[in-house]
């Protein structure tokens, strides 16, 4: 019975850490497979993740602390320690300090997993709602059948992406609003501000290359227009 118990203690204490390292996991796994396989996505999401997210953090933290010097609230005042942040610091003897109040509005931590999830909610919601501008060839059953299958597998993958994401925002978001690193009110204006940027930030890139590089789902370069599929004489025509 000890045995057990300490395998779900063990269990427990795997799950905090990996959701106390989750924006380093997220951002070095993008990074190893952006450059390994030049997936250009990944690289200009990392790009706002790991640049824009940290430096605007710290700008509306700095700004914060103005205010709250101002104005005496104690809205965004909470009880800061090293585990709070992303990553732990190696203390020794001489360098070791107490918890002590902190005034943060915005961590780092809070506007990286906001900043990512609202950028892949807005990559689900695009290729969901994303329709075909080729108007010179009409697709039907009987000259394509396939086209409707591949369209409904991509919105059905879109559909479940979404409520997925929904899903574990809801638990790491959660997680970090019970372990009090935060106030509420602090995590609530993160998530909105943040997840407002990453999808505004995914709809930037995807303005360029039909969202090739902003998909982070690999879905977008696999699409082709149904002009591609159609059974027509080709013509090489030299242009002066």
């Amino acid at each position: 019975m000890d045995s057990l118990k300490s395998i779900v203690s063990d269990i427990r204490v795997f799950l905090y850490g990996g959701i106390r390292t989750l924006p380093l996991t997220i951002a070095g796994t993008m990074m190893v497979l952006g450059l390994f396989t030049a997936n250009y996505a990944m690289i200009f999401f990392l790009v706002g993740y790991l640049i824009g997210v940290p430096l605007m953090a710290s700008g509306i933290n700095v700004l914060a602390s103005y205010f709250v010097e101002l104005t005496g609230v104690k809205w965004f005042t909470v009880k800061a320690s090293d585990v709070c942040n992303i990553v732990i610091p190696y203390l020794t003897v001489k360098n070791m300090q107490e918890s002590k109040d902190e005034i943060i509005v915005s961590s780092t931590w809070s506007a990286m997993i906001a900043f990512f999830f609202g950028y892949i909610i807005a990559n689900a919601t695009e290729l969901f709602s994303i329709e075909t501008t080729d108007t010179t060839f009409s697709v039907n059953t009987t000259e394509a059948p396939d086209i409707v299958r591949k369209k409904g597998n991509r919105k059905a993958q879109s559909m479940i992406a979404f409520f997925s994401i929904i899903v574990i925002a809801c638990a790491v978001i959660g997680y970090r609003a019970y372990s009090g690193c935060e106030s509420y009110a602090a995590i609530g204006i993160t998530t909105a501000l943040f997840c407002f940027i990453g999808f505004n930030w995914y709809l930037f890139l995807g303005t360029v290359g039909q969202n090739r590089l902003s998909d982070l789902f690999g879905i977008a370069n696999r699409l082709l227009p149904p002009s591609a599929i159609e059974n027509a004489p080709v013509a090489c025509v030299p242009i002066a």
